[in-house]
């Protein structure tokens, strides 16, 4: 589990000395004779792609891309308050005052809470594309839509991607958020994100193109 510290870290300098140590650390202590994997979202928020290109076990990793509905994942976060306490935007999420950012977040910010979670979901929506633009070629990305494989068929063809031919096993929800996303509040969202043109292709087109990366490190170890 990474630190508030190495979140912010990440999002502040990039994929510094400090942010190398601890995936360094902790890609060593992996497993090498079992099937492992992760599902904290946090770890692809702090350098975990840039430091598995690099390291000798990148053929042998899988990257889940879950993809959600925009809107109703915004909604979500919304509805639990997750924006409300800046804990929780350094531990769990990303500030949308960090310099390293893909997404300019200013024009968000005069809606408040609600401004800052579509910020972050936009963001991290461009993140997916700019991570399997950039590592698509040392890097194995499987994409996956929430609302989909959670149905056996899609589930089955998931698992086979993954390189396992079993049947799905597909258990009652446990965790679920017991506040459902309220479908006038979906809509909103949905209209705003519409009126935005919003485009994560365009817009991480127009990032590399200018030159930058979510790496920061990268031209000074070049140097």
């Amino acid at each position: 589990m990474p630190s508030i510290r190495l979140m912010r870290s990440f999002n502040t300098y990039g994929y510094n000395s400090e942010v190398r140590q601890f995936w360094s650390n902790k890609l060593a202590a992996l497993p090498t004779d079992a099937p492992y994997g992760e599902t904290n979202h946090t770890l692809g928020k702090c350098g975990l792609i840039e430091a598995l290109a690099d390291h000798p076990r990148a053929k042998d990793a899988k990257i889940i891309v879950l993809c959600r509905d925009l809107a109703k994942q915004c909604a979500s976060y919304i509805n639990r308050h997750d924006f409300s306490n800046i804990s929780l935007l350094w531990q769990w999420y990303l500030d949308p005052q960090y310099p390293n950012r893909i997404l300019k977040s200013e024009p968000f910010l005069k809606l408040g809470q609600v401004g800052c979670a579509i910020w972050y979901t936009l963001e991290m929506e461009c993140r997916q594309v700019y991570y399997q633009r950039v590592y698509s070629d040392r890097l194995t990305f499987l994409p996956i839509q929430l609302e989909t494989v959670t149905r056996e068929k899609a589930a089955s063809e998931f698992l086979t991607e993954l390189g396992f031919q079993q049947k799905p096993v597909l258990p009652k929800k446990k965790n679920a958020n017991q506040i459902s996303a309220q479908s006038e509040l979906v809509e909103q969202i949905a209209i705003h994100i519409h009126n935005l043109n919003f485009n994560p292709e365009a817009i991480v087109d127009d990032y590399i193109a200018s030159g930058r990366d979510l790496d920061l490190m990268q031209d000074q170890r070049a140097a």
